[in-house]
C-alpha cells in the first residue's frame, strides 16, 4: 500500500482530494499508476506549488471520473464560460422606442395622475385600433369536437330452419 499523502493547501488540491477519495485512490501513488501523471506533480498540484497542464489534466479526467473541462475550471486554466459550459444570457426582448418613452413618461412622478390616465388611454385606443384594422382581434373558430366512437355491433342473421318448426 502507498503512503498517505499529506492535506491539500489550494482549492484545486482539495478538489482533487475529493475525486481521488471518491474513485478509491488512496495515494498520490495510486493516482499515478492509474493515470501517468507522477505523483510527485500530483503533490504539487495539491500543495497549490503548481497548476496542472492541459495535458495532464487530460490524462487524469477519465480516471477521476470526470471532464476536462471540469478540471480545467477547477484548476484556474479556464472559465465556464470560455468553454461554452454556461449558456450565454438570452437577450432581452427590443421595446420599440416610442413605447419605452411612453413607459418612462408613465413611471414619471412628476407627472400628474390623470395625465398618465390619458396616455393609457391612448395607447390602448392606438392598439384596438390597429388590431381591429389588422383582423388581430378575430379568434380562430375552434375546431369541430370529435363525434363519439361508434361501436359496430354485427348481427348475425339466423341460420335457416332454426326456430321454425
Amino acid at each position: 500500500m502507498s503512503r498517505r499523502r499529506r492535506e491539500p493547501q489550494s482549492p484545486f488540491g482539495w478538489y482533487l482530494r475529493r475525486l481521488m477519495d471518491s474513485n478509491g485512490f488512496l495515494s498520490d501513488g495510486d493516482l499515478e499508476a492509474a493515470s501517468g501523471v507522477s505523483a510527485s506533480l500530483i503533490s504539487r498540484y495539491q500543495a497549490g506549488e503548481i497548476t496542472p497542464t492541459p495535458d495532464n489534466l487530460r490524462k487524469l479526467a477519465p480516471v477521476l471520473g470526470v471532464r476536462l473541462g471540469e478540471l480545467m475550471v477547477e484548476s484556474g486554466l479556464a472559465t465556464r464560460e470560455e468553454l461554452g459550459m454556461v449558456a450565454p444570457p438570452s437577450p432581452k426582448p427590443r421595446v420599440d422606442p416610442v413605447l419605452a418613452d411612453a413607459q418612462r413618461h408613465l413611471a414619471d412622478p412628476r407627472l400628474p395622475g390623470d395625465v398618465k390616465d390619458y396616455l393609457r388611454a391612448t395607447v390602448k385606443g392606438a392598439i384596438a385600433y390597429w388590431r381591429q384594422q389588422l383582423d388581430l382581434n378575430s379568434v380562430p373558430p375552434e375546431p369541430p369536437a370529435p363525434e363519439p366512437a361508434r361501436i359496430a355491433v354485427a348481427v348475425r342473421p339466423k341460420p335457416s330452419g332454426v326456430g321454425r318448426r
